[in-house]
């Protein structure tokens, strides 16, 4: 990828000849231009290979393999010093006009046809500018164009605002934008996709009726117009500005124009006006850049910001100029990760999250380390489509991409624009975590804290509502401060036929609402009422497990083939596996550890947890691994099959850490008072042994309960403890059960009397 990436910036320079001008005298054709991976090249024939004309696509060429574009000619003389090559692609040009294509499915209307094909910026309908208009023109009170800047060439850089002005309020905003460097068509799509799903959503999607009501959102589809314009009049591949330089070639990186680090060192930027990443002569020498400075200077409200690139499929954030993590490194993270997942959920496109700096290359003089450093934005960076490959796949991105490419760019930029840091006033964090489900009778302890972000926090409003019965009112009850910005709270104990639903409140001096969760993004907490963890063996001390062959308690060794064993478990010291000190045999069994019988009765939705390390030769049946559950110690239903179910593209099933597992139990094991667990290894064949299993951290898990009546409390029994719950649940016929109460109502009749009292003094103990 960055050889890439660093080859278009070879190729301006060592394939063109611009005058002092802004318009190269012809367009520029790559239609004998060859895509040529060169192997095992010495440090003379780099030097020769360089010497002969080949664009290297490497930023700093070293001896070994290496990637250039060369004429005929060149090819020639590459065959004459002996080297041996492979041709990638033998026509660019043929890519380039491929790209501009109309595409067949095309139906007529340029704006429901807008995504199928790339456009100029602005020449008229079908453009870029015509499409942002569209949209205004449509949606008159939740869109509007506004002007941020000239070009150096005199072209308007042209943002579109997203905002209902008839919600007032303190609205924090973002902004997204785009096309900083001209070869990026795939970016000029994203603005313009994320509006148009926005806008018509909007009204139906809450949590996007939400975002537009309370931000303000400004999309930049094209930060280097002029640029972008001679990509279509010239040159496919132009990546700069079309600024004169002293040098009289052209051009300016204005993603490394900023002033934060700007012009540290030639590891992130260059001083030559001839390179493809030229600094210019100071920061915010060019007016593109000066443009996206003064609209983030000029909203303060915007909390976050977006510079979108291609390629390679990334998300990156501060900083760039250094290997050094930024303060908020962990915040980046947490969101980083998260839009990483979105995207991948989307098609299942796997982008990579991390810091500039490690993640893609050294820059400096970026907008994201600007925007963080003297703003303090959750600033991103996004590389989109394609992860990588030849030249073809790369900056000249098929037509074909751009509605899955945004897509799952979309959810990601939702995400984003509605993050707390970006739509909080006050930042309300849980403490302490919310279980998965909440235990029967037993109280939950919450902690929390509460920081001012860009309103001030009002002393003594902050609190949970809850309820327990998604059709009551929700109880109201304030946290209690224990530090400065520390508050704790208890949600009560409840019983099973309870609904939990709870959620966190605080004001602000401005008369802001600030909530965790936000209602209008997620909803309030909920977990379920449930027993949870019944069952825990973390193997500390042997349990007596049911042992055949070589199955042992114990400390693994590290040994065997192919990754070998781990020398200790997930946790602590010991694990159950098959052979502690290697492999297991060829010509081996089925051989099994079983559990003693575990006690499920009263649990439901019963679910089987527990880490693995393991080492087989999973294909083709050749060896096998399993995971089988029985309630009587005979008829064994069975889960796992490493043969069966997990073939991997080598031939090999070898975990090289512990790794979680989880497997669905419930239909052998809800309310069965003997429940066996069993692992085996085997049978194999005649070769390729390897290390075989070992286990750690074995866990059953309850998603259920079932509720008692007359257990009001949830403590698993009817007594005197419950009685008092009578008193606020007893209603007359015409009034319905409150909240909680239904599992006093003995005869179902939806409403708690004396009858229910009766039968309640029958069943308590």
């Amino acid at each position: 990828m960055t050889k890439l990436i660093c080859w278009i910036a070879a190729t301006v320079v060592a394939l063109t000849a611009f005058p002092s001008a802004t318009r190269a005298a012809a367009p520029l054709k790559y239609a004998d231009h060859l895509l040529v991976h060169v192997r095992d090249v010495s440090q003379n024939q780099l030097r020769a290979v360089e010497a002969s004309g080949a664009v290297l696509l490497d930023c700093v060429p070293a001896p070994g393999d290496i990637d250039v574009v060369a004429s005929p000619a060149q090819l020639d003389a590459l065959r004459a010093m002996g080297l041996t090559f492979d041709i990638k692609h033998e026509n660019v040009q043929a890519l380039i006009d491929a790209e501009r294509q109309p595409s067949p499915l095309r139906g007529g209307d340029p704006y429901d046809d807008f995504f199928l094909d790339y456009h100029e910026y602005d020449n008229g309908t079908g453009s870029i500018v015509w499409f942002m208009n569209e949209l205004v023109t449509r949606y008159p009170n939740l869109a509007s164009v506004i002007n941020i800047g000239t070009s150096g060439e005199g072209r308007t850089i042209w943002a579109l605002r997203l905002a209902n002005d008839a919600v007032a309020g303190n609205k924090p905003g973002a902004l997204y934008f785009s096309c900083v460097h001209a070869r990026e068509w795939i970016t000029t799509t994203t603005p313009t996709f994320f509006a148009k799903h926005v806008l018509e959503n909007y009204g139906t999607d809450p949590v996007i009726t939400d975002m537009v009501d309370k931000t303000e959102i400004f999309l930049v589809p094209v930060s280097n117009p002029d640029g972008f314009a001679f990509t279509w009049s010239d040159d496919r591949l132009w990546r700069k500005t079309r600024t004169i330089n002293s040098n009289g070639t052209i051009g300016v990186d204005i993603n490394r124009n900023w002033s934060e680090a700007w012009g540290l060192d030639d590891d992130g930027s260059s001083g030559s006006p001839s390179s493809a990443v030229y600094r210019g002569p100071f920061p915010f020498s060019e007016s593109e850049t000066v443009a996206l400075r003064d609209m983030l200077l000029n909203h303060p409200n915007i909390r976050t910001m977006l510079d979108i690139h291609s390629f390679s499929q990334l998300i990156l954030w501060p900083w760039g100029y250094t290997p050094d993590l930024c303060p908020d490194d962990p915040l980046f993270r947490e969101h980083g990760f998260a839009m990483r997942d979105i995207i991948f959920d989307v098609h299942g496109t796997q982008y990579v999250a991390g810091p500039t700096y490690d993640t893609i290359y050294p820059v400096n003089g970026d907008s994201l380390d600007w925007a963080y450093a003297q703003l303090g934005l959750l600033a991103f960076s996004f590389e989109l489509r394609p992860e990588s490959g030849p030249f073809g796949s790369g900056f000249i991105l098929d037509p074909d991409e751009i509605i899955p490419n945004n897509e799952e760019i979309v959810p990601a930029l939702l995400y984003q624009t509605n993050t707390d840091f970006v739509r909080s006033p006050v930042i309300i964090k849980l403490e302490s975590e919310i279980p998965e489900v909440i235990s029967p009778g037993s109280d939950l302890p919450i902690q929390l804290s509460i920081t001012s972000q860009f309103e001030d926090f009002t002393p003594g409003s902050a609190r949970m509502y809850y309820r327990y019965d998604p059709n009551g009112p929700y109880n109201e009850v304030p946290l209690t401060q224990i530090s400065s910005n520390g508050f704790e709270t208890t949600l009560p104990a409840t019983n099973c036929s309870s609904v939990p639903e709870f959620y966190f409140a605080a004001d602000s001096d401005q008369g802001s609402l600030s909530t965790l969760p936000r209602p209008a993004a997620s909803g309030p907490f909920n977990p379920p009422v449930a027993v949870g963890i019944f069952f825990e063996e973390n193997f500390d001390t042997d349990p007596g497990w049911t042992t055949e062959g070589d199955w042992a308690w114990g400390t693994p060794t590290g040994g065997g083939t192919f990754n070998g064993d781990p020398t200790s478990g997930y946790t602590g010291s010991n694990v159950y596996g098959y052979n502690l000190s290697g492999n297991y045999a060829n010509g081996l069994p089925a051989t099994y550890l079983t559990s003693t019988p575990i006690d499920c009765s009263g649990e439901f939705g019963v679910e089987l947890r527990f880490w693995r390390w393991l080492g087989v030769e999973s294909a083709f049946g050749f060896d096998d691994a399993t995971i089988s559950v029985s309630n009587d110690g005979s008829n064994w239903t069975q889960l796992y099959s490493a043969a069966a179910d997990h073939i991997a593209d080598n031939g090999f099933e070898t975990d090289t850490e512990w790794t979680y597992q989880s497997f669905d139990i419930s239909t052998v094991a809800d309310n069965q008072s003997t429940v066996y667990l069993r692992w085996g290894m085997g049978p194999t064949d005649g070769s390729n042994a390897l290390p075989g299993w070992n286990i750690d951290d074995v866990v059953l898990f309850a998603h259920g309960c079932v509720a008692t009546k007359g257990d009001y409390n949830g403590d698993s029994s009817v007594d005197e403890g419950d009685a008092i719950a009578f008193e606020d649940c007893v209603r007359g016929p015409a009034e319905a059960t409150p909240p909680g109460c239904t599992i006093l109502d003995f005869d179902d009749d939806n409403h708690v009397d004396l009858t229910d009292f009766a039968e309640f003094q029958s069943a308590a103990q």
